[in-house]
């Protein structure tokens, strides 16, 4: 099973290979509104790992102020 950062990568790949497709051929409203939803999504998707790299840094930290007997627990 992926974890949700891994899985967050490889839709951020596949937005990624999306939006070379539609850059490679000339656009259309259609197109440009694509690349829009695209680029939110990946938006979207970093949002998220920055959110999960934060959470993991504020664990870390609080871990590390911890007596060492109460960071056993």
């Amino acid at each position: 099973m992926s974890s949700p950062e891994q899985k967050n990568y490889e839709e951020i790949d596949r937005l990624e290979g999306l939006v070379g497709e539609l850059r490679a051929n000339p656009s259309t409203a259609p197109e440009i509104d694509a690349i829009r939803e695209i680029g939110i999504e990946i938006a979207i998707a970093v949002r998220e790992v920055g959110a999960m790299l934060v959470n993991v840094g504020w664990e870390q930290s609080y871990a590390a102020n911890q007596p060492r007997d109460r960071a056993a627990e």
